[in-house]
């Protein structure tokens, strides 16, 4: 595993799988669709959190796990989700192939916040169109042939 060195989210613009903001959100709707009730409500507020604070560069956030639990209370009036709720969604959001998370160190080599990183959604391809191999003609069983 490489060595991510803990930095400004500025550092890290080429881990984004995503040209826009748009994109990644359009990305995320489809993440949702699919996988929506896999997560629990608390673990929902979790994820829809960490997608906003991968809005910089998109797709990509630094952020502790502090930092956007406090932003939870907040929004909620204290009545946010637990530390352990968190890494409960990140690790359905991991196993389900949402996100990448990697770790990153300080200066001192002790870990820092992880790196989460969301996965584009996989768009499987149109199937192309297959022509079938239909007879010319058809054979008419009702019609009786006369020597």
């Amino acid at each position: 595993m490489m060595n991510i060195k803990s930095g400004c989210i500025e550092g890290f613009e080429q881990f984004s799988q995503f040209a826009s903001l748009k994109e990644f959100n359009t990305h995320m709707e489809m993440w949702l669709l699919e996988h929506k009730h896999d997560f629990s409500k608390g673990e929902l507020v979790g994820l829809k959190r960490l997608v906003r604070f991968a809005a910089k560069i998109p797709g990509v956030c630094n952020a502790k796990i502090g930092t956007m639990l406090k932003a939870i209370h907040k929004e909620y009036n204290n009545n946010g989700i637990s530390r352990s709720t968190f890494k409960r969604m990140i690790i359905k959001a991991k196993d389900l192939g949402i996100i990448t998370v990697f770790e990153t160190e300080r200066n001192n080599g002790s870990q820092s916040s992880n790196l989460y990183v969301f996965n584009s959604f996989p768009v499987s391809e149109p199937r192309k169109e297959e022509t079938m191999n239909h007879p010319k003609e058809t054979i008419n069983l009702l019609k009786t042939e006369k020597d």
